[in-house]
């Protein structure tokens, strides 16, 4: 599992998402403003990725990319569908450098870095990406 095999990549660690009851998973897939996407081979899941509108009005009109670079375009079109965001947002740590080449791949655009400790204990910035999805 990506939480145990590479632990600073995520915003949780591994411990906390097993705590997680599955009435707390179920919440976390679907709503109106957030979506999480499986990829998955035959039965089994291998990778997930997902997409939360902002949580308060500062961020509303940003749909933030999260868990995962693998399934980007699925959360871009389901943003795209929505037609409420203006903007997409990715964070990852500065050595995620996967994560980056995925986000330039997809046309964002590099606007920031803020000091962050990741769950791995270990305090590296993180990137912060922008895909502006309205003229």
């Amino acid at each position: 599992m990506a939480l145990e095999s590479a632990p600073g990549m995520f915003a949780t660690s591994y411990d906390e998402a097993s705590a997680r009851s599955p009435e707390a998973w179920q919440q976390t897939i679907a709503g109106p403003n957030h979506q999480v996407f499986g990829l998955f081979d035959g039965a089994q899941l291998i990778g997930i990725t997902g997409v939360f509108g902002g949580r308060d009005e500062s961020s509303d009109d940003a749909a933030f990319l999260v868990m995962s670079f693998m399934l980007y375009q699925a959360c871009l079109d389901w943003i795209r569908v929505r037609g409420k965001f203006k903007r997409a947002v990715a964070a990852m740590r500065a050595s995620n450098e996967a994560s980056q080449r995925a986000c330039r791949r997809l046309g964002f655009t590099y606007i920031g870095r803020e000091p962050r400790t990741w769950p791995d204990g270990i305090t590296e910035d993180e990137l912060i990406y922008e895909l502006q999805l309205t003229d």
